[in-house]
């Protein structure tokens, strides 16, 4: 009788009619996949919400430069500006160096004292209205640092809800926070009250943002990943070094920015409600195939395609029919399988040092060149051809090589940086500015690898786990980014070299790491195991 029953088996394999749910999802993109183009458009507007949302303070709270005058009883701040353009014809004499006492002198100029912010235009960042800069500046890059504290307790909430709840409902619940949050932000009197708003905002920015990978994973062909992830990355990319600043630079006043922002991902968030769950998750995790069959014709309703699912068998690709195991149980293999946990703590080192200098560039910008709007012009460029450079790494070389030699170009960039030239007016750009652009450049694209290889080395029923607590981890670094602008202030060349040492040691533990590329992403922790031991017997 079981014979009967496996030949039966057999006999519809080949005929097509079972079939897993990363099977189906082949089939389904192997035409036409430009018709993904309504869910990608959503993903990277998603994503382009949620840079903004967090990069939100470079422009909402920076110090400006050329906005403020001198009192004319104030002999040492004219006596300061005239000596300041003496020697720097080049350079704006009105900026934060004049202001802070940085030039020549440690004595920083007080407000109505000394000087009064010029607000002519009606322009307003909550730095000039809430008077933090100078001795008080560390306010300013504690709101962006508060952020990731939300993140941190955000990817501990998201851990648990995107494999129990699912992953659309984990990022609808997110960003609709996120949303409410920047609306309210337009309200808050002072900093204390931002801060307080920020940290709820970083909860509900981090249930989501881990979620967009995982969705990608699970819901894109394996030979449309790298694109797919690169793209999206993109998406994010514009979000703070594109629409934020044209938004910073039409927009005049900080309070109708918040709101703005706000509005941009309260639209993202509607339209996910259009978005099918994941047919994977659905399938892998939940175990429930009518869902999951009811999640793959929307897809493939997407996608154009024609396919008779009603013809397909749908089962799990997991090797057993045990149920499947809960949420603490399957926590237990970080214990069982050593493979398993030694490449989570590869992966939780590299997002440390890899957010960490992200960060430290997006909220440092400012610093490192004159101009706010040109600078953040250089960096998107940057960023975007940072995107670009590492679909092509991905889908050639392969993801562990990509990683490797992305952190090594990065590191060396940052040391180069300290090479004295300048190319026309410091205006513009200096060799120092080039260095640093390219570095975090490659920075950039090793952080996006790292969030499609963490997610394709993952175990599906850990996939969340894992992403969550790369991400988890990624906030200690994110915290400590905004302050690189402190230390840019305090000493540029250690800070470069430090930056320099830190992107070449994560490169390095790459070579520990499997590579992905072209392979199905496990099932089980066992898997993972034995995956392990196949190479060892290889070498």
């Amino acid at each position: 009788m079981t014979s009967v029953i496996e030949e039966r088996a057999d006999s519809m394999v080949k005929e097509g009619k079972i079939s897993t749910v990363e099977g189906v999802l082949d089939q389904i993109q192997s035409q036409s996949p430009w018709r993904g183009l309504v869910i990608l458009i959503l993903l990277m507007a998603t994503h382009l919400s949620t840079a903004y949302a967090i990069s939100f303070p470079n422009f909402g709270g920076y110090i400006p430069y050329s906005r403020w005058e001198c009192v004319g009883t104030s002999t040492l701040c004219t006596d300061r500006v005239s000596r300041y353009s003496d020697a720097n014809p080049d350079k704006s004499p009105y900026n934060s160096d004049v202001l802070c006492g940085i030039f020549e002198d440690s004595q920083s100029l007080i407000v109505e004292i000394d000087f009064n912010w010029d607000m002519s235009d009606e322009r307003s960042t909550y730095a000039v209205d809430w008077n933090i800069y100078c001795g008080t500046e560390y306010k300013g890059t504690l709101l962006s640092s508060l952020f990731f504290v939300g993140g941190f307790i955000g990817l501990l909430v998201g851990s648990f809800t995107f494999d129990t709840f699912g992953r659309r409902t984990t990022v609808i619940a997110g960003y609709f926070i996120v949303s409410l949050c920047m609306m309210i932000s337009a309200a808050a009197p002072n900093t204390g009250t931002l801060m307080a708003i920020r940290v709820i905002m970083g909860i509900g920015s981090y249930m989501g943002l881990s979620g967009l990978y995982v969705y990608i994973l699970e819901n894109v062909s394996s030979k449309w990943r790298g694109l797919v992830s690169s793209i999206v990355a993109i998406g994010y990319n514009l979000g703070w070094t594109a629409v934020l600043p044209a938004f910073g630079y039409l927009i005049k006043g900080w309070k109708w920015l918040s709101v703005a922002g706000g509005i941009l991902m309260l639209a993202s968030v509607i339209a996910w409600f259009f978005v099918p769950d994941s047919p994977r998750h659905l399938m892998e995790n939940k175990d429930d195939k009518v869902a999951a069959m009811n999640s793959l014709k929307r897809i493939a309703t997407l996608f154009g395609r024609k396919l008779d699912l009603d013809e397909i068998e749908l089962e799990s690709s997991k090797k057993d029919t045990a149920a499947p195991p809960s949420y603490l149980e399957t926590l237990k293999d970080f214990i069982h399988f050593p493979e398993l946990r030694i490449q989570l703590l590869i992966q939780m080192f590299q997002w440390i040092i890899l957010a960490f200098l992200y960060y430290g560039f997006n909220f440092s910008w400012g610093k490192l060149g004159k101009n706010i709007y040109w600078s953040y012009a250089f960096s998107g460029i940057s960023e975007v051809s940072a995107a670009l450079i590492c679909w092509f790494g991905q889908d050639v070389f392969g993801r562990r090589m990509t990683m490797l030699s992305f952190n090594i170009i990065g590191g060396a960039s940052f040391l180069l940086a300290l090479i004295p030239l300048s190319f026309g007016s410091q205006n513009v750009l200096t060799m120092q500015q080039l260095m640093c652009l390219i570095g975090s450049m490659f920075v950039s694209g090793a952080w996006g690898t790292s969030y499609l290889y963490v997610a394709e080395q993952s175990p599906t029923n850990h996939r969340g786990k894992m992403s969550a607590v790369c991400s988890i981890s990624a906030r200690l670094g994110s915290f400590a980014g905004p302050q690189a602008s402190l230390l840019f202030t305090w000493n540029k060349s250690a800070t470069l070299v430090f930056f320099g040492i830190l992107s070449i040691s994560a490169g390095m533990v790459s070579l520990r790491l499997p590579e992905t590329k072209g392979k199905k992403s496990p099932n089980s922790a066992q898997e993972v195991e034995d995956r392990r031991k196949v190479f060892l017997s290889k070498t």
